[in-house]
């Protein structure tokens, strides 16, 4: 009897293990750690997977943002039948590192991010028959902005000098600088503008003795070409006279004749008396 049930209690539990037994299944496995990237740069979104059917394989990467469930994400790419449908507002930045996805790598790349890139994507993997896990991996994204910032210093004194550092952390790591500034004493400042004030005005004290100089000596070589007053050269001819006309003065009479068709005369320059 014991020989007849020993053959019917392995066969039930041979039964029993195939019936529990899973079969193959999909797994998915992406960084435990959040991902952050500076903004502007690429970032990569590490996925692999294992799975023993590529008949049947689809891949799909979608993106939630931040404080939604997964419900509401909106797919990024496609990968099914051996092509690839890049979809939705981050398409064109959007791109797997290698294509086709078949061989266990499914990372996706995605280019020039924005700060609204910030949030949850989802990698999943669906190949049937293979349903024994929901082949989802859930990679958090945070994208850095620029920060910048300024120190102000009022009412700089001497003890103002010295080097000043200024010192930046975040996810990403951290990174400094460097400053110097010296302060130099007002009063300085002060005798120096009076002495570049009394550098000009000698300067142009300067010029101003030599244009004058110049002009006496200009004028000194200039000759005298007027006359003053009413004065007459012995040897000018009277207006209205040409030049054909002779003058006789009679030495003896200390007297000026003109010849009788002049209907002009002339005088002398001590004005004596003239004869008509």
């Amino acid at each position: 009897m014991a020989r007849l049930l020993r053959p019917l209690l392995c066969g039930a539990l041979l039964g029993l293990i195939c019936m529990t037994d899973p079969g193959p299944a999909v797994e998915v496995h992406v960084p435990a750690e959040p991902l952050s990237t500076p903004v502007g740069k690429t970032a990569e979104l590490t996925c692999s997977y294992s799975t023993s059917v590529t008949d049947t394989f689809v891949l799909e990467w979608s993106f939630v943002q931040p404080g939604k469930p997964i419900s509401e994400s909106h797919p990024i790419l496609y990968f099914t039948s051996g092509h690839l449908y890049p979809t939705g507002s981050k398409a064109k930045r959007a791109s797997l590192l290698q294509n086709p996805p078949t061989a266990g790598v499914a990372t996706l790349k995605l280019t020039d991010v924005h700060p609204s890139d910030t949030g949850t994507y989802l990698c999943h993997v669906n190949n049937p028959p293979d349903f024994h896990t929901n082949g989802l991996g859930l990679i958090n994204l945070t994208v850095l902005d620029e920060v910048s910032g300024q120190l102000i210093l009022t009412n700089l004194s001497l003890a103002s000098s010295g080097t000043y550092r200024c010192v930046a952390t975040n996810q990403m790591g951290s990174a400094s600088c460097e400053l110097t500034l010296s302060v130099t004493d007002p009063s300085k400042g002060r005798v120096a503008g009076a002495v570049i004030g009394a550098l000009l005005g000698v300067l142009f004290l300067s010029i101003a003795a030599f244009c004058l100089i110049r002009f006496q000596k200009d004028r000194r070589k200039r000759p005298t070409e007027t006359y003053g007053g009413s004065d007459l050269r012995e040897d000018a001819v009277a207006p209205g006279l040409s030049e054909q006309t002779s003058v006789r003065a009679d030495s003896s009479s200390g007297l000026l004749e003109r010849p009788p068709s002049a209907s002009t005369v002339t005088t002398t320059k001590s004005k004596l008396p003239m004869v008509v």
